[in-house]
């Protein structure tokens, strides 16, 4: 019987042996790829976990040439006790990456770190890990496998703490919360406030529930501020995470609160000293990148993670803090940019262009009494300018109907001024070609005939530019008449296909309304076809009771919406937005990648009169 119950195992593992290729023929070919897995201390739900996993995960894939398989798993430490979370983790571990080989283990968290080591020789023995804590443990700093590489994410807590205090010069008592099971960690944060203690007041908030510290917070006295750190004391029931603490607390509290976590940036804390979640992931998955590609950790030494001082703007201006107090270096988040900040390349681009219009009227401009009339016209304008210029950080209204009376002025002045001119050229060339004196000379005429030809042609194109500046149909014939010779005349210029159709009542539109639209058409079909490469685009205009609105598609190539807008190269799309918010409109923009370009915007077409008119 003995003999017996020995060999069963013996055979069921040989069987397992010789079974596992032909059953699992995936595992087998996954050797060929290099396999990370990483270890998070807390649930999936973690706050930090998603920042981290995504970062380190986007950070291999960008630096290792190699196939990876990437895994993730969760020691969720912060719901079940350490050991008992580390023995099921081991065991889940080793069931589900049986016959796989791991080529790099990432460790996010100390507690993370701590499981690696403890069970390192039985799941994955040799690997390479790089690990990310808050101090390098004995275990590492002592053997002599040298294994290991990765960052430390001290927290400044001191700094932090100093720094509130520099802002609120005032400030007698500080109110810390600093709350977890593990209390060498507590511990750890209350040695490194001593050297501050002597400055103010500490006072350390232990509440057990989140609801008793509430109730503490809000009894916090006048010329204090709260230091909040963490609260993780397990509730029964209530699993909530430190960031939610912090915006709970952040909410009750009278008085300003600080931390050290980017996780509470946003959630109603002034700010803090802190390193970046993202930053450290980043870094963690940059190591194990090198590790995959040859690099031995230990070549690689440990590094620590950058501290920045972070605010958020909206509370600064909450609490009156003087920004000239913030530590050096400081990155200020949430700041809302000023009219000036957010329009200054849109007013560039105006002045701009005014500016070359008065310079093309002066240089066009010979008999006396126009260029008189020029000048004073320069000055008249100069003054306008100026005046403008202080007034659009409060109105854009007012620089768009700038820009279109720039538009018909340099339009009138070329078709009024430079096209007869050319024109009385033209006819001159005519009739010296019929004199007499050239009847015989065949080089003569033929010069005359090159000479009169490109002479119709730039009257012809200063012409075409002189519509395009201010279209005479939009005033004469109204919207969709002077829309549908623009696609006439893009499609014939640019050869490629416009299609336009128009329904509803369109001729009792608003004038003002009617040049934002023609302009918004205008500014889309040449964003569609120069920067999009479009071949085939639509136009559609329609009237809908008290509405307008204007669709313009191309089969282009689209483009990445929130990285034009980011990276500040969206000017045609502000002057587009600009010009819809005008006569309160609304603007819907949908763009892929090779998936082309809608832009939609409707609006009032009577109702409101606004101050901008077609001049």
């Amino acid at each position: 019987m003995k003999t017996r119950a020995l060999s069963r195992p013996v055979c069921v593992i040989a069987v397992a042996c010789l079974a596992s290729p032909l059953l699992c023929p995936g595992r087998v070919e996954a050797q060929a790829h290099r396999t990370v897995l990483t270890i998070h201390a807390g649930a999936e739900s973690f706050p930090s976990n998603p920042i981290l996993d995504s970062s380190v995960r986007e950070a291999l894939l960008s630096h290792v040439n190699a196939p990876i398989d990437y895994f993730a798993e969760y020691l969720k430490s912060d719901s079940f006790a350490l050991e008992d979370a580390s023995e099921a983790l081991a065991d889940y571990i080793r069931r589900k990456y049986l016959g796989r080989r791991i080529d790099l283990v990432i460790a996010t968290t100390s507690q993370a770190l701590k499981f690696v080591i403890d069970y390192r020789g039985g799941l994955f023995p040799g690997v390479p890990v790089v690990f990310s804590t808050v101090a390098v443990p004995e275990a590492i700093s002592r053997s002599a496998d040298r294994a290991f590489t990765g960052v430390t994410v001290g927290a400044a807590y001191a700094q932090t703490l100093r720094a509130a205090i520099h802002m609120h010069p005032s400030t007698e008592r500080v109110f810390v919360v600093a709350n977890g099971p593990d209390r060498d960690v507590v511990e750890t944060v209350r040695a490194a406030l001593r050297g501050v203690s002597s400055q103010v007041r500490l006072t350390y908030l232990d509440e057990p529930t989140v609801a008793r510290l509430l109730e503490a917070v809000r009894l916090v006295p006048p010329r204090s501020v709260i230091f909040y750190i963490w609260q993780a004391q397990p509730e029964p029931g209530n699993l909530v995470y430190p960031d939610q603490v912090a915006r709970l607390v952040a909410q009750a509290a009278p008085v300003p609160v600080y931390g050290t976590s980017d996780l509470y940036m946003g959630l109603g804390i002034v700010g803090g000293v802190m390193r970046r979640t993202f930053e450290t992931g980043t870094r963690l998955g940059e190591l194990g990148s090198l590790i995959l590609n040859g690099a031995r950790p230990a070549d690689l030494p440990i590094e620590k993670a950058r501290l920045v001082p972070t605010f958020d703007w909206r509370q600064i201006q909450r609490w009156g803090i003087d920004a000239s107090l913030l530590p050096p270096g400081s990155d200020v988040q949430f700041r809302v940019p000023t009219v000036w900040e957010a329009y200054r390349a849109y007013a560039i681009g105006t002045l701009f262009v005014v500016t070359a219009q008065l310079l093309l009227i002066a240089a066009l401009l010979t008999q006396r009494t126009r260029r008189q009339r020029a000048e004073q016209t320069l000055v008249a304008r100069e003054a306008t300018l100026r005046t403008s210029y202080e007034k659009i950080r409060q109105l854009a209204g007012q620089l768009i109907n700038a820009q279109e009376a720039a538009r018909g002025d340099l339009a009138r002045d070329l078709h009024d001024g430079l096209c007869q001119r050319l024109a009385e050229v033209s006819m001159d060339i005519g009739r010296l070609k019929r004199s007499p004196a050239h009847h015989q000379d065949a080089q003569t005429q033929d010069t005359l005939s090159k000479i009169q030809g490109d002479t119709r042609e730039m009257y012809e194109e200063i012409r075409r530019l002189s519509h395009e500046l201010h279209p005479a149909t939009l005033q004469l014939l109204g919207l969709a008449p002077a829309l549908e010779a623009h696609c006439v005349e893009v499609a014939r210029r640019h050869a490629v296909q416009v299609s336009f159709t128009a329904d509803g009542d369109l001729a009792g539109v608003r004038p003002d309304v009617a040049v934002c639209l023609f302009r918004i058409a205008q500014e889309s079909l040449r964003n569609g076809i120069v920067h999009g490469a479009a071949r085939r685009l639509t136009v559609s205009l329609a009237r809908t009771g008290g509405e307008v609105e204007l669709t313009v598609t191309d089969d282009g190539r689209g483009f990445d919406l929130e990285a034009v807008r980011s990276g500040g190269r969206g000017l045609g799309l502000v002057s587009i937005e600009e010009r819809a918010h005008a006569f309160g409109g609304h603007v819907h923009i949908a763009t892929e990648l090779e998936q082309g370009t809608t832009i939609r915007v409707r609006g009032l077409a009577v109702g409101r009169p606004d101050d901008i008119a077609l001049d």
